[in-house]
């Protein structure tokens, strides 16, 4: 099975930061009945394929040490310290990258509201079609309620309401393109 994310890279002095959606499909080795252990993969970054071996090379404290072996048989240490989501890597020794991963299931709404408000505005994230819509203006509903599914990246995802609140407006109907950060559902706090 697929995994999508969406990677945010912070490097260089300025700390520039570029997102990057990166979608990696695990490979069966020879002679092996399922991809659970699978040490092969093909990930798709910006358009490119790549096809990787990734081996675990050594553990030094926080860090962790991996070779990549790629198609052509060119390796690479890639030390990796810390846990998802925050992680610092360094590609053969060189500086380290400040890199942000989030599955791209949970990029797919986002929240102006803070966290723990009962009230807030939800946006797009990223492109798609809104399938359905599961709620109306008035409707009072719990956190973690359905309110739409939006098909996108070839996948249906239902968005939820972030907190309990009232539905204040729909900004969209069924079968409609929306494009990212634009305004889906508004809530008020009932």
């Amino acid at each position: 099975m697929n995994q999508e994310f969406q990677v945010q890279i912070s490097a260089g002095p300025s700390k520039v930061v570029k997102d990057c959606p990166v979608e990696v499909e695990p490979l069966l080795a020879e002679g092996a009945s399922g991809a659970t252990g699978a040490t092969r993969f093909r990930v798709h970054i910006e358009g490119r394929q790549y096809v990787v071996e990734a081996r675990r090379a050594e553990e030094r404290g926080a860090i962790v040490s991996w070779t990549l072996i790629d198609e052509r048989g060119v390796q690479r240490i890639v030390d990796v310290d810390g846990t998802p989501p925050e992680l610092k890597l360094s590609v053969g020794g060189g500086d380290a990258l400040s890199v942000r991963v989030t599955d791209r299931r949970d990029l797919l709404v986002r929240s102006s509201a803070g966290a723990g408000a009962s009230s807030g505005e939800l946006r797009a994230a990223m492109p798609g079609k809104v399938v359905k819509v599961l709620c109306k203006v008035g409707d009072v509903v719990k956190a973690g309620q359905g309110l739409l599914v939006i098909e996108a990246m070839k996948m249906e995802n239902e968005v939820r309401a972030t907190a309990a609140g009232k539905v204040a407006s729909v900004s969209v109907r069924e079968g409609q393109t929306v494009e990212g950060g634009q305004a889906l559902v508004s809530l008020s706090s009932e």
